[in-house]
């Protein structure tokens, strides 16, 4: 019986999902909760923009047009913004540090700070939290797989619906090779 018991104690241990996210860089991340509070005043930062309205004169009233140029693009600048900012709270709030790989620059080294200032960018080296979080997203994370791990394994813990954070592969700021 009791090792029965202690079957299905290691069966569940190995059933449950990992909180660790490995990065395609090799760099190891530990998912936390981040604060659920947090991540909603994050998201209430950037309420959806209004589309404009006309005067239609079939129906003698407004009404509104989500299809204006200016609104679409004012609706993807929203996108842009409020994504990038959850997810910078899903980095900063729900992940730590594990492990760095061999030889690679981690967020205390100055290597990366110069080149993050040289192609035009403003550092902020003596801020603990601002290094920490433009060192994943400027050198850790390498991909949209990257972003989709720690999207799920943070939004899991936080008890965020999937759907309820902008995919990763959207994830603004990525060029075309998905970096």
């Amino acid at each position: 019986m009791e090792q029965e018991t202690e079957l299905k104690v290691a069966v569940a241990l190995e059933e449950k999902e990992s909180d660790l996210i490995t990065l395609s860089s090799g760099v190891v991340l530990r998912g936390k909760q981040a604060p659920p509070l947090s991540l909603i005043k994050v998201m209430a930062k950037f309420p959806r923009p209004k589309p404009p309205v006309y005067m239609n004169p079939t129906l003698g009233r407004e009404v509104e047009n989500p299809d204006d140029p200016d609104y679409l693009d004012r609706l993807q600048a929203h996108k842009t913004e409020s994504s990038n900012a959850v997810m910078n709270a899903l980095i900063l709030l729900g992940t730590e540090l594990v492990s760095v790989p061999s030889g690679f620059p981690g967020p205390e080294d100055d290597s990366w700070i110069e080149e993050y200032d040289e192609i035009g960018l403003e550092p902020k080296p003596n801020n603990k939290s601002w290094r920490y979080l433009t060192w994943i997203t400027f050198r850790a994370v390498l991909n949209a797989k990257d972003m989709e791990a720690i999207q799920k394994v943070v939004g899991r813990l936080s008890g965020v619906p999937e759907g309820a954070v902008k995919s990763a592969e959207d994830f603004p700021g990525r060029n075309q090779n998905g970096r």
